[in-house]
């Protein structure tokens, strides 16, 4: 297999207050212990009773083991945190106002990725220093981009 096989991702995000869809191409790494998945972002859909908040594309790296999956997005809305079964795992968000300390509580992550792509999915509580605990589900689904 190659380095990295080019491949589009999409991403559903329910949270307590709606869901937002985010769509991706990027690249689906092959590590000793895992993947990483490095892509750009952009939102596509949201449900009518999710928040708005204008969330432009940002580049994220996602890396994805089976007990563990580790996040890190850049751009005007940044984010950085770890998601690990069964333990609290603190965590930042940035905004053009300024950055806020965040922890997740994960309590399920199901990963089933070949070489070609595949999908996972991970549940977790989430808070930040401004909001009260909130109910979170991510599935992934990554799809390997076929050449024409």
């Amino acid at each position: 297999m190659p380095d990295a096989a080019r491949v589009s991702a999409s991403l559903r995000i329910r949270r307590d207050g709606g869901a937002v869809e985010l769509a991706a191409a990027g690249q689906l790494h092959r590590l000793l212990h895992g993947w990483a998945l490095t892509c750009r972002l952009q939102e596509t859909g949201r449900t009518a009773d999710a928040p708005q908040d204008d969330s432009p594309a940002s580049e994220m790296m996602l890396i994805l083991r089976e007990d563990e999956i580790r996040m890190n997005r850049k751009g005007e809305i940044a984010q950085d945190q770890v998601f690990r079964v069964g333990e609290w795992k603190a965590g930042t968000i940035g905004t053009r106002y300024g950055t806020l300390r965040a922890e997740a509580y994960t309590t399920r992550i199901e990963m089933d990725l070949l070489p070609g792509g595949g999908s996972v999915e991970w549940e977790y509580d989430w808070r930040t220093a401004d909001r009260q605990t909130e109910r979170c589900s991510v599935r992934l689904e990554i799809r390997e981009e076929v050449a024409k």
